[in-house]
């Protein structure tokens, strides 16, 4: 158990253990503060003490989300705590706040699952993300400082996409708001409010009519005999593929003339008309099952997703850079195109406000021509 005094400098480039899993150095400006370094390179700091004859070590954070100043001031806090016999109650003060893994496994995942369509990714985001990193750590201890520094380094320590990091954000402000709405011990303010999102470049893909006569002969010819009314469905209506995917019979009103989508992304039924192109469409859906319009071929249910089917077919035709979720793209970039408003464009695709939806508001060069030609009336 080296001491040393820690240094910026020693973190930077301190040797890691070879023949043992880990190595303790033994800060000697603040007596009691350790540093765990381990093989795989991980850096944790510890503040260890005597209680009654025993050793105790309480664990401060990795070292990649808090620095040495930090570290030795919780240090030093603690070192007085101890002198004044008031450790302990520091300790009972913080137990009335859960720890956020806590939290999120009494509170958080059983909310986002009941009110949440899309539950998995806060699931991914913290297990992969947040809960490493803050798990460990009461609510009231996250400060704005902590969430600014996970947020900025996922993108340039991790080298993540700004979305993947601004998630992270938009997840954590979730799980205050809803620790506050519950009144839990110790929430009297959200550390990641004020923390500042990164600008995000919003991959835009559209077919042209070229691309979509490419795509079709390809889904046309594939294996899988669900694909090419999946495809051709997705164009028409410009619905999300997991709706699609769930589209059960009983849905499809042919007398209204509507595809009711009892569940949506937003919680809320929709209803796509039903245009003959579509209505032609659905009369070629082979029925095999009752329910589902595209059930899985071994289970009794509809398509989880047709992921291999569609890589092949998009690959096919040279299109290996179109994503699914393209084809809605596509078809609201068509209704703009042929002068439909943002504000039906706005109700087919189910948006739940016309920001989300002026992303799709692409104009091709034709109709950017044709607008710019009408200046040319002024010259005749």
């Amino acid at each position: 158990m080296p001491k040393v005094k820690l240094t910026n400098t020693f973190l930077s480039k301190v040797p890691l253990p070879v023949d043992k899993p880990k190595i303790d150095y033994f800060d000697t400006e603040v007596i009691g503060l350790m540093l765990e370094v381990r093989k795989s390179g991980n850096m944790t700091f510890y503040y260890r003490y005597n209680k009654e004859s025993k050793t105790i070590l309480h664990k401060l954070s990795g070292t990649e989300y808090m620095n040495l100043d930090e570290a030795r001031r919780l240090a030093t806090k603690m070192r007085k705590a101890i002198a004044t016999d008031s450790l302990e109650s520091m300790f009972i003060k913080k137990s009335k706040t859960p720890l956020l893994k806590e939290f999120y496994e009494e509170h958080y995942l059983p909310y986002v699952k009941l009110h949440s369509s899309t539950w998995d990714k806060n699931l991914s985001t913290f297990k992969i993300h947040i809960l490493p990193a803050l798990g460990e750590y009461h609510m009231d201890e996250i400060t704005l400082p902590l969430v600014s520094k996970l947020h900025r380094e996922m993108v340039i320590k991790k080298k993540l996409a700004n979305g993947t990091a601004n998630k992270v954000l938009v997840f954590l402000r979730h799980s205050y708001n809803l620790a506050m709405d519950l009144k839990i011990a110790g929430i009297t303010e959200n550390p990641a409010a004020k923390v500042k999102q990164f600008e995000e470049q919003h991959k835009e893909r559209y077919l042209t009519k070229l691309e979509a006569k490419r795509l079709m002969k390809a889904v046309e010819e594939s294996k899988n005999i669900h694909l090419k009314y999946i495809v051709r469905f997705l164009l028409l209506t410009g619905a999300r593929r997991s709706e699609v995917l769930r589209a059960e019979w009983s849905h499809i009103d042919y007398i209204r003339g509507v595809w009711t989508i009892p569940i949506t992304k937003n919680k809320k039924i929709r209803k796509i008309p039903i245009s003959p192109e579509l209505q032609e469409l659905i009369a070629e859906i082979p029925i095999i099952s009752h329910k589902w319009l595209f059930p899985a071929k071994k289970t009794d249910t509809h398509y989880k997703d047709v992921n291999a089917a569609w890589y092949h077919a998009r690959t096919k035709a040279g299109l290996q850079d179109v994503r699914m979720h393209d084809l809605r793209h596509s078809f609201a970039s068509q209704l703009v195109n042929s002068g439909q408003s943002l504000y039906v464009v706005q109700k087919l695709l189910g948006h739940s406000n016309l920001k989300m939806t002026q992303r799709y508001a692409h104009l091709d060069d034709d109709s950017l021509l044709k607008a710019a030609s009408c200046a040319g009336k002024l010259l005749k």
